[in-house]
């Protein structure tokens, strides 16, 4: 059974399909909504090709359209952006985490969503679902991306992670039935880290039912606009960084060159992140103003002269000025010169249970969440 027979059996007749210039679209405003994290977008995008390249449908659904006692799971890359660059997928990963949670669980995985909005973990799940034969959801975990399994609004409104199947580009698999998140996560990550640093899993096993109750809805369709205008943009010499803005709801809050990086070497093998700092000179408007921004896989928290202007779950994206092609963690270089954008986190990831699980007492931060808006009020 194919994707469009699935959709037939579930009385679905509108769907879109996505065909390479939506690919293209969709990964560069994901990336850009993946607040510097995420991964390469070349990997996601070149394995998201080659699955329509072989003749494959991509068929997005709007998720209230998805049956209440349907399954869907997640699938995508947990560990170090940094690793994945160098320990490219051999692209049978995912296939090895279906086959195996299928067998686990004893029924079948009926639609994908993506965990995340990442250059990574948003098309390739799209690509997963076009090979497998089932629809994806217009729908993710986070509206942006995060460094851990639990950093979900899921798993904050009440969806298990449990079971979740990780693989390696050997074949080997481990499956996680901790009903604990946090556990699962630790291992996961630790999975990961015995792999090389990455792996890739299908977990977060839900209904659509609970789908529509926790994600973030029609998240896919955002970075498909995102990134349609961000292209209009560089055709037409407009300027990017204000069509990020008009679509997101975003704040232009600093601009600079990057003068100094403290990355903490070695962390991507021994704790599974990317770890580090960054600071910018301003230029422009911001002549004479410096800022810093914190990082573990995404960027975390901005200070413009000594001052918190944004804070997780809010997103901190870098873009390049003249393209809007968004600078990340794992990329950045000295001297790069770039332009921060602050987003506002989706309500699903604002509540109680959600700041005390990604906000920034949970980073190590010794303050409490304020929303970003009432930071650049100040």
């Amino acid at each position: 059974m194919g994707a469009r027979e699935i959709l037939a059996q579930w009385g679905v007749d509108e769907f879109r399909v996505i065909d390479r210039q939506a690919l293209s679209e969709i990964t560069l405003g994901a990336s850009i909504l993946a607040t510097g994290g995420g991964g390469d977008p070349e990997i996601g995008l070149l394995w998201a090709y080659n699955v329509v390249e072989q003749g494959n449908e991509i068929l997005m659904i709007d998720p209230e359209a998805m049956p209440d006692d349907a399954l869907a799971t997640i699938a995508g890359c947990l560990g170090a952006a940094l690793v994945l660059t160098e320990k490219p997928p051999n692209g049978q990963e995912l296939f090895w985490c279906y086959d195996s949670l299928r067998r686990y669980m004893g029924r079948p995985i009926q639609a994908v969503v993506p965990p995340e909005a990442g250059g990574v973990n948003t098309p390739v799940p799209m690509a997963v679902a076009g090979a497998v034969g089932v629809p994806v959801i217009d729908a993710d975990g986070m509206g942006r991306a995060f460094p851990e399994l639990q950093m979900t609004s899921f798993y904050i409104h009440g969806v298990s992670p449990a079971p979740t199947a990780a693989a390696d580009e050997d074949g080997h698999v481990t499956i996680s039935d901790a009903k604990d998140a946090v556990l699962t996560e630790r291992i996961i990550r630790g999975a990961a880290m015995a792999y090389g640093g990455i792996s890739w899993i299908a977990g977060y096993p839900m209904t659509g039912r609970q789908l529509k109750d926790t994600a973030i809805l029609r998240s896919i369709s955002l970075a498909w606009e995102l990134g349609r205008r961000v292209f209009l943009a560089r055709r037409k010499h407009l300027d990017p960084v204000s069509e990020v803005i008009s679509v997101t709801g975003g704040f232009r809050a600093f601009q600079g060159k990057i003068v100094d990086i403290d990355r903490e070497f070695g962390a991507e093998k021994t704790k599974g992140f990317s770890l580090g700092r960054i600071t910018m000179q301003g230029i422009d408007a911001f002549k004479g103003s410096t800022a810093t921004i914190d990082f573990q896989n995404e960027w975390l928290t901005l200070q413009v002269d000594g001052k918190v202007r944004c804070m997780p779950p809010d997103l901190i994206c870098i873009l390049d000025p003249a393209t809007g092609e968004p600078i990340r963690t794992d990329i950045v270089r000295y001297g790069y010169r770039g332009t921060v954008v602050l987003i506002p986190a989706h309500s699903r990831m604002r509540t109680e249970k959600g700041i005390a699980t990604f906000g920034p007492r949970y980073f190590g931060y010794d303050y409490d969440y304020t929303p970003v808006e009432e930071l650049i009020k100040g």
